[in-house]
């Protein structure tokens, strides 16, 4: 069965939301939240559809505030029992550096609330992979999901070395980049996303969960072992980060 560590579900449209729901190949997809609009939406999504997980989070963009902190912390602490995840947090330096040390604090306080409350981090880190494996480094207890890591292969080394998982998107397909990194990730250390709708693996078609099984089929050909073996893994990886 496909898993989909890393998806935006309240972008989709509601029948394609039905559609995850009756797929049978689809066993679960984590929706990751942007703010405190997103993460209610999610919550909601997460009520309406048993195949939908959530993530809670703070996306790292120009408008984040240092006070925008305590009332998302207080949102998931209320939640806590309703979401598997803080996602998707971390730092973004290709969008902005204005706010470089706000983002920077923040994504230091929602570790914090992570390792708190013993829940795995989805992180983003878009241009700055280096900064935020540096702050990981230190919150050794804390969890840590790499989504679409576009770092050089020393610095997937080091997430490696942290204990890092990484999440490989479904444009993978197409991507040299994410490829390597199949060959390089331990094969225990490797999940799937799609960050639906963004990131497809056909040019001309909206994301969607459904399009794991793209990302299944070239990850077999790269292992060199049957697509069945592949989601075995990816299932074990799974509970193995996410505790069910």
């Amino acid at each position: 069965m496909m898993l989909d560590v890393h998806a935006h579900l309240d972008l989709l449209p509601k029948e394609k939301l039905k559609e995850i729901q009756e797929n049978k190949k689809i066993k679960l997809v984590i929706t990751n939240s942007l703010d405190l609009k997103t993460s209610k939406k999610s919550l909601e999504l997460g009520k309406e559809f048993s195949k939908v997980k959530v993530a809670l989070g703070l996306f790292p963009d120009k408008k984040l505030k240092i006070s925008d902190f305590e009332t998302f912390q207080n949102f998931v602490r209320k939640n806590k029992n309703s979401i598997v995840a803080l996602g998707e947090i971390g730092i973004d330096l290709f969008h902005t550096k204005e706010n470089f040390e706000i983002q920077k604090e923040v994504f230091a306080k929602e570790l914090e609330l992570a390792k708190e409350m013993k829940l795995p981090a989805i992180i983003h880190s878009r241009k700055a992979e280096k900064e935020v494996l540096e702050i990981l480094e230190e919150f050794p207890k804390v969890k840590v999901l790499l989504h679409c890591f576009s770092g050089n292969f020393k610095l997937i080394e080091k997430g490696i070395n942290l204990g890092c998982y990484f999440s490989i998107p479904a444009n993978v397909v197409r991507s040299e980049h994410f490829q390597k990194m199949i060959l390089k990730i331990p094969k225990e250390k490797i999940l799937t996303e799609t960050d639906s709708p963004y990131l497809s693996p056909f040019k001309d078609k909206m994301n969607e969960p459904a399009f794991i099984t793209e990302s299944i089929k070239t990850i077999s050909k790269i292992w060199k072992i049957p697509k069945e073996k592949v989601e075995k893994q990816i299932e074990e990886n799974f509970e193995n980060l996410f505790g069910f």
